[in-house]
């Protein structure tokens, strides 16, 4: 366990027990009553995974995700619950199907003097598109055809084909740049010192260890303000993020494993804040010619055979739910509620085999990325040894997650050797579009789906403008999933973290801890 940060803090030699150190740590917090009172003024969250730029134009990660709300005002917000409303912009309207005209507020600087208006909207969607930056945020935004500026407060974007999917990605990833300073300078400047509208200012990174954000004066909605400083403590090992707040070293901290839980939860001044999460775990297949699961049946077969109660008890501790035969879950739009789990049914899942001409099973390699997922090896070996009873060898392969990117990629696009991939999507923008366009769609880099009539279900339903009538195409979608087993679905893992009791916050149901959410009781 890395110990290196707490030398600030704790003088002398401290024993590798771990006992022993979080007993000496949580007496220092006990007996250190001023510093804990002099941390009223400030926040300090601990967090495994740290920014690779602070640029918004350049790529998405839940660490960027979670930093960018403080620096940066996005065109659209997203609340606690999801829902999607006013941000820079007061109010959108569809004046077309392929027209959304956005209504700016007035009065709003950026940290350096500069106007936040429609010029800024339109530069901040137009930058996305330039070579040079490379973006990977543009994908989201591929619908778009031209952004036009009608007055200095008002804004309209034109889309390629009807997208209402585009609001999603204007709540979640439209953060709004300054113009000039971006056009003079350089990126790497602009990824480490970024510069924005937001409630707060980086003032402060330290790579590896922490970043520091001071508030905005005079920002338009003091409400994001709810302490004048926030610092964000990168500790990636999940042991000593727990013990950085058992002791008071953090007054938060996002994703405690579930053997942690009750280290955490064991403290009278904590609180572990847990809910349904939008990561989505399931078997991902290429439906190559000639492969077992081109039949329907032993896609089928293969869901039915699989105890997932068993393993969310198990192995994912109790932190977890069923999918119920979708990629989405509850909270994501167009989720249909009237489909149903594909339960543990092995008699079942035999017959179908047996129809469809495989009684004698097959060997298949099943690739995890290691660390990524929680408990993915280990749930991984869990549904080997379910499918060996259907005869089904499961060669579990455990690679590093740049190697199982490479190898999953090739198998799906150069059409190898049939395999499986256990993959976790994360339906960050909880809409269908993200999920169904990012892992079922033929053209995508993550799924190996091929079907013309899916492509053509997906296209349809993020074209739809109606709203109701959107809604009901995706739950249509869903069943159609369902019903013809293009993945193995699993579960959904729950967000599991941990606060002081005094520190007032409540759990997105996107999983992101946005340090805006959260001040003092």
């Amino acid at each position: 366990m890395k110990l290196s940060f707490y030398r600030n803090f704790i003088a002398g030699r401290v024993s590798k027990t771990l006992g022993v150190f979080v007993v000496l740590l949580t007496a220092l917090a006990l007996v250190s009553s001023p510093a804990i009172a002099a941390k009223k003024d400030k926040l300090l969250i601990g967090m495994a995974g740290q920014p690779t730029t602070m640029d918004p134009g350049v790529r998405l990660g839940l660490p960027m995700l979670q930093t960018w709300p403080l620096v940066f005002d996005g065109i659209l917000s997203r609340d606690p619950k999801g829902k999607i409303g006013p941000g820079l912009a007061t109010s959108y309207t569809f004046v077309k199907p392929t027209i959304i005209e956005l209504k700016i507020r007035k009065g709003v600087k950026f940290h350096n003097g500069e106007s936040a208006d429609a010029h800024a909207v339109k530069y901040s969607i137009d930058r996305l598109f330039d070579p040079k930056l490379k973006s990977r945020v543009k994908t989201f935004f591929r619908s778009v055809k031209k952004v036009v500026v009608i007055d200095s407060h008002t804004v309209q974007i034109h889309t390629k084909t009807p997208d209402r999917y585009l609001l999603s990605p204007l709540a979640d990833f439209g953060y709004v740049v300054p113009p000039k300073h971006y056009k003079a300078t350089k990126l790497k400047v602009l990824a480490r010192k970024p510069i924005g509208s937001g409630p707060y200012r980086l003032t402060k990174w330290k790579k590896g260890s922490e970043m520091v954000f001071e508030a905005s004066k005079g920002y338009w909605n003091p409400s994001k303000q709810k302490v004048n400083k926030v610092v964000i403590k990168h500790i990636p090992e999940n042991t000593t993020r727990a013990s950085a707040l058992i002791s008071g070293y953090v007054d938060m901290i996002k994703d405690i494993p579930p053997q942690l839980v009750s280290m955490v939860s064991s403290k009278s001044n904590l609180d572990v804040v847990q809910g349904p999460g939008p990561k989505a775990c399931s078997l991902i297949m290429v439906l190559k010619k000639g492969a077992p699961w081109t039949n329907v049946k032993v896609r089928q077969a293969v869901n039915y055979a699989i105890n997932k109660k068993s393993i969310i008890k198990n192995v994912m501790m109790g932190y977890a739910t069923i999918a119920k035969g979708t990629v989405v879950g509850p909270d994501s739009f167009g989720h249909n509620p009237n489909i149903d789990a594909y339960h543990y049914n092995l008699e079942k899942a035999k017959k179908l085999m047996k129809e469809a001409g495989f009684e004698k099973g097959f060997e298949v390699p099943l690739m995890v990325p290691q660390g990524r997922y929680l408990k993915g090896q280990a749930g991984a070996e869990a549904i080997a040894g379910n499918l060996k009873k259907l005869n089904i060898k499961v060669k579990v392969t455990p690679l590093e997650y740049a190697a199982w990117r490479r190898n999953s990629r090739s198998k799906w696009e150069k059409h190898r050797k049939p395999y499986w991939n256990y993959a976790c999507r994360n339906d960050i923008a909880l809409h269908s579009a993200w999920m169904f366009g990012g892992l079922l769609f033929s053209k995508s880099t993550h799924g190996g789906v091929r079907s013309d009539a899916l492509d053509k279900m997906i296209k349809d339903a993020a074209a739809e403008s109606n709203e109701a009538k959107q809604i009901s195409m995706y739950q249509k979608l869903n069943k159609h999933i369902r019903d013809n087993a293009y993945l193995v679905f699993l579960y959904h893992l729950d967000e599991i973290s941990g606060k002081r009791k005094d520190v007032d916050w409540k759990m997105r149901n996107t999983g992101l801890v946005i340090a805006s959410d959260a001040g003092w009781k």
